[in-house]
């Protein structure tokens, strides 16, 4: 098993991936659309860039670009997709529901990823696809379960057929 201390970028992935969770938290926790939301917002964009930077220089896992790198690109893609249209509101008039799905779902990628670091590392590797894969996929579950809480009514005030 390869040391939190292998390279200093490990040490840069780990101390940001330790913000990322502080201030994702935050902004997931406390009311949204305050100059506070959007201060710890830039935050939590800011420690992901670098987290999901830094992801591409680690290769000790695999020794090649390997699954832990095809997750960062689609975290990254998660991500932008939660600015823009924070960027784009004047002309998008469904920007909150994308921004609050697609930063939803980076927050809840950030703690599955979270779990899959700490117990992949903890347990031995027979219990890899129980407890790494199988709880990771309960987190993504659970952060599904609480998007569709969320913005299921959005989208019915939105899409729903008028009454008779």
């Amino acid at each position: 098993m390869i040391g939190l201390t292998a390279a200093p970028i490990t040490l840069v992935h780990v101390g940001f991936s330790g913000l990322a969770l502080v201030t994702g938290t935050w902004v997931v926790l406390n009311p949204k659309g305050t100059r506070r939301h959007r201060w710890l917002g830039y935050a939590y964009v800011a420690s992901m860039s670098v987290v999901l930077t830094t992801a591409f220089g680690i290769y000790h896992l695999f020794g090649r670009f390997g699954i832990v790198h095809w997750g960062a690109v689609g975290s990254w893609l998660v991500l932008v997709g939660g600015l823009w249209p924070v960027w784009l509101r004047s002309r998008m008039p469904s920007w909150l529901f994308w921004h609050q799905l697609s930063m939803g779902l980076s927050v809840a990628g950030l703690y599955a990823t979270f779990l899959v670091e700490s117990t992949y590392r903890l347990f031995p590797a027979r219990y890899f696809w129980f407890t790494t894969v199988g709880t990771s996929t309960l987190v993504l579950l659970a952060a599904i379960w609480l998007l569709y809480k969320q913005l299921a009514p959005q989208l019915t005030r939105r899409y729903s057929l008028p009454e008779r």
